[in-house]
């Protein structure tokens, strides 16, 4: 017999709670919204140029892709308690170690790729199957909770980390963020985290735990077409998204901003994918997850066509950065729900792992375009107007999913 919503947030809050953390002090969160504050100083450090630095980014996300089905395999055969808290304190290391750089590009590139290997383990791959676990009536909201994470980090982050970089220079910027990871994040998260309800209390989620759960196999999953158009739309949509955000700080310089201002917008992005991650998650509980994706991405096209534009008011920019966090906020939570609902729980962590590899390579290949498109014309307008074209093309295809099936449990809308 299943629970109400209320008592699966009431028994599950804490793990709900290390989970968003987790998110937000990841690959995901920290590494990814604190990338583009050290562009600028690490070009004026070593005279790279922008392209060149963003390529990292590329081999950060190229990593994560990499990674993403071999995480999915050890926490659905192990759990994800052990796996997490080792990646958390290699990625702390890693961040210590990065700000020994000798001007190499080479050398630069390398470190990310290690940085990505060993932070695997604080993907959403773990944190989604952990909701997806302890939350079934309640899981749209629970996704966009946990994911709201990394819009808390794109809120904060930025700043912080750009006021680390003023005082104690980009080397003191990635040490600090080492430190936070290792004295705040990591024990909190071991003192919260399970990974799944106890055993005694018989709910939908708890069922999921055994091997008759509900869903597909991977390789029926594999020759779905669900399967497919997830993983189509959402190359696209990462590419787009994440081309733009990492090249955003930079992109907003060009406008005329300091360096400081700009990370303050950039900021507002988070506050963005932190409230419409939390608003998106209150939607899919109540209506079609792909009409709601397919909305969202829409405006996030429309933001980022004015956004090609020269010479517009800052109060426009800011309301285009917000329709950016709006569509950034309908990204991995969004593949996360869609993948539990249209596929599954019974190989949750392999199926959502290989979904997460077909979002980080389109992710890969967005910020690197991005750069590389600025140092070819010395402008964004034509990186901005394919970004627009792949999220419109995202758009229609995941609004062709049509309903969910039922696979024995409650499947939601």
């Amino acid at each position: 017999m299943s629970i109400s919503a209320g008592e699966e947030f009431s028994r599950g809050w804490k793990t709900l709670l290390a989970c968003s953390l987790g998110n937000g002090s990841g690959l995901s969160g920290l590494s990814f919204y604190t990338f583009g504050v050290f562009v600028l100083p690490l070009v004026s450090a070593f005279g790279w140029q922008r392209g060149d630095v963003v390529w990292a980014a590329s081999f950060l996300i190229f990593g994560t892709a990499i990674t993403a089905p071999i995480v999915g395999a050890f926490i659905d055969r192990f759990g994800a308690y052990r796996v997490s808290l080792g990646s958390f304190l290699l990625l702390a290391a890693g961040y210590y170690l990065l700000p020994n750089q000798n001007g190499d590009i080479r050398f630069f590139y390398a470190t990310w790729l290690v940085l990505s290997l060993v932070g695997g383990g604080t993907t959403p791959v773990v944190w989604t199957r952990a909701v997806n676990l302890w939350f079934d009536r309640g899981r749209g909201l629970a996704l966009g909770l946990a994911l709201a994470g990394s819009g808390l980090a794109g809120v904060l982050a930025p700043s912080l980390t750009n006021r680390a970089i003023e005082t104690w220079g980009w080397q003191g910027g990635y040490i600090a963020l080492a430190a936070y990871i290792a004295v705040v994040a990591l024990p909190l998260i071991a003192l919260l985290y399970k990974d799944r309800p106890p055993v005694s209390v018989k709910t939908v989620a708890a069922e999921v735990t055994a091997p008759e759960a509900p869903g597909l196999t991977l390789a029926q999953a594999l020759r779905s077409t669900a399967f497919w158009k997830i993983a189509l739309a959402f190359v696209f949509v990462s590419a787009a998204i994440a081309g733009l955000i990492i090249n955003l700080v930079p992109l907003l310089v060009d406008t005329g901003m300091d360096r400081s201002k700009a990370a303050s917008v950039a900021g507002i992005m988070g506050i963005a994918v932190m409230l419409g991650r939390v608003g998106i998650g209150f939607l899919l509980d109540r209506l079609s997850a792909p009409a709601v994706a397919a909305a969202l991405l829409l405006l996030c096209a429309a933001g980022c066509f004015i956004l090609s534009y020269s010479a517009i008011p800052v109060w426009i920019i800011a309301c285009c950065v917000i329709a950016l966090g709006l569509g950034a906020a309908a990204e991995v939570d969004l593949v996360a729900y869609l993948t539990s609902r249209y596929l599954g729980m019974k190989a949750y962590g392999r199926i959502y792992g290989l979904q997460l590899t077909s979002f980080y390579a389109g992710a890969a290949i967005g910020p690197a375009a991005v750069g590389k498109s600025f140092d070819h014309y010395q402008s964004y307008g034509p990186a901005l107007y394919a970004i627009v074209g792949a999220l419109i093309f995202g758009a229609i295809v995941v609004g062709t999913l049509g309903r969910p099936p039922d696979f024995g449990a409650r499947t939601g809308h």
